[in-house]
């Protein structure tokens, strides 16, 4: 999973805007349309997002966006306004990289099913 900011968003201080948020609608998952099929799973469905480190429910959205083998958890999302309470933070790790000491959220390993 990788997680770009949701288009609407520029960071986390804007997600307070009502406006914004009507505009991005709700936090979503993007999966291409080969991963959703073989998984038994149609567009708008929620689904449970989930590795050894937590679990997100979301909407999941077929988009072209997506590759093959990679989903798009929309991120900058507060918690509150996801459903459940979670965004896609529940799925990264908090360590570090033993070089430079930067944060490994670059290599997230997910699975993804119906809710």
């Amino acid at each position: 999973m990788i997680s770009p900011p949701a288009r609407n968003f520029l960071n986390s201080s804007f997600v307070n805007v009502q406006s914004l948020r009507d505009i991005e609608g709700e936090p979503l998952l993007e999966m291409h349309a080969d991963d959703a099929s073989s998984r038994g799973l149609q567009d708008r469905q929620v689904v449970r997002v989930f590795n050894d480190r937590g679990e997100y429910l979301c909407r999941m959205r077929v988009s072209p966006r997506a590759r093959p083998g990679v989903v798009n958890g929309l991120g900058i999302w507060w918690r509150k306004l996801g459903l459940a309470g979670t965004n896609v933070n529940q799925l990264t790790s908090q360590r570090l990289t033993d070089l430079g000491r930067a944060p490994v959220f670059y290599d997230c390993l997910v699975e993804v099913q119906a809710a």
